[in-house]
């Protein structure tokens, strides 16, 4: 058997071999120190605003029943007898007339769809303003539009109830789902994909003497064809489900008076992540990338906590207490913007305050324009197009 070498590296081996260790060493102090700045440099960006700069004004409609919501960087006045489209300078993008007792909107893209709760007529206009006009036998509950304008629609009989699938100039529903109200329950939510190919529902219904939901998921691609009325999915809770959404194309949440559930749904769904609170739900909204949800705390102190989940994981990013009232709270890009009568306040994604202020007017909503520094106040009388700045 060969000797194993014991002899001594020589002198000049053990000093290039010094000069590598050495190399290596400061190679991953400067790695670490690039890191470290990138970090700091990154939240030192993070810019904390203390006033605002008014852009610009437009007059508003007088009618106190005219609502509003955001709409491509603009908005949308919407009210008994007519719609109009503006962009974030208050020019008009159109027009569209109709009657109706109860307006509620939905948006998607350039598609709008308005329709009047608890009546039978609905319209999808598209980003040129060119409306397609419908009318059902069944009162409408709820409408959710897609991208290119494929509008879903939850109408309520005396026992029969329907969701239906439209598309803009269609002459009739591209489906049409049954459900009979002493079997199925009464509906309660429903949601559509930006692609238009998955639709989900709530329906509530009391067995034995309890209260029971039953979310449903539905898919109109291929993959739904192998499925009886495309029906690929079904999941049953113990309490209500007032609120349903798809967060992204391929990721639902559910909303349960207990909890919350992300779902992924790329053909059939399956459970992504979930919560369950002891706190009741206050609020929950939500983006493309984050939803939030506010919960009620149990002391009066007015405190509230505030959760906020990244929508692909369903991740929880975000826990924070607040205090006071708000009228309004959503999230833009990552920013969490909260507003009150006379009070605009926003949050980024890590709870950090971007903003607190007074505002010297009445502030009925808040809409995002292009960016994180440039929102438009919806008050009383005007419309106001402003610039968050700082001083020194």
């Amino acid at each position: 058997m060969k000797q194993f070498d014991r002899r001594l590296r020589s002198k000049a081996e053990a000093a290039k071999l010094n000069r590598k260790r050495y190399l290596i060493s400061v190679l991953a102090v400067v790695c670490l120190l690039v890191i470290a700045g990138i970090i700091f440099f990154g939240r030192k960006k993070e810019k904390v605003y203390n006033t605002y700069e008014t852009v610009d004004t437009v007059p508003l409609s007088t009618d106190s029943s005219v609502r509003y919501c955001a709409y491509n960087g603009g908005y949308i006045s919407y009210g008994r007898d007519g719609a109009v489209a503006f962009d974030a300078r208050g020019e008009q993008r159109w027009n569209v007339a109709y009657v109706m007792k109860n307006p509620i909107v939905s948006v998607c893209s350039g598609y709008a769809v308005l329709a009047d709760k608890g009546g039978s007529q609905f319209c999808i206009v598209d980003g040129n303003g060119t409306a397609s006009r419908f009318e059902l036998t069944e009162k409408i509950a709820s409408v959710k539009i897609a991208s290119q304008g494929v509008t879903a629609v939850m109408a309520t009989g005396e026992e029969r109830d329907h969701i239906y699938l439209y598309e803009p100039d269609s002459s009739g529903a591209l489906v049409d789902i049954m459900t009979v109200t002493k079997n199925n329950g009464f509906p309660l939510a429903l949601a559509l994909s930006q692609d238009g190919r998955k639709l989900v529902t709530s329906y509530v219904s009391i067995e034995s003497g309890s209260c029971v939901s039953w979310v449903t998921f539905y898919n109109f691609g291929e993959v739904g064809q192998n499925y009886v009325d495309n029906m690929v999915g079904s999941y049953s809770f113990d309490d209500l489900v007032p609120e349903v959404a798809f967060v992204t194309n391929d990721t639902a949440m559910i909303c349960r008076e207990g909890g919350i559930v992300f779902y992924r749904v790329t053909e059939v769904p399956k459970a992504l992540a979930k919560e369950d609170f002891t706190q009741r739900i206050r609020s929950v909204f939500y983006s493309s990338d984050y939803t939030g949800v506010v919960l009620e705390k149990a002391s009066d102190s007015g405190e509230k906590q505030l959760v906020m989940y990244q929508n692909a994981r369903g991740k929880k990013v975000l826990d924070m207490d607040f205090v006071g009232e708000y009228k309004g709270i959503y999230t833009s890009g990552k920013d969490i913007v909260c507003y009150d009568s006379g009070r605009l306040t926003i949050y980024n994604i890590e709870g950090k305050q971007k903003l607190r202020m007074d505002i010297e007017k009445n502030i009925n909503a808040v809409f995002p324009v292009d960016d994180s520094t440039r929102y438009i106040l919806i008050g009383n009388e005007t419309a106001d197009i402003i610039q968050l700045k700082q001083t020194e």
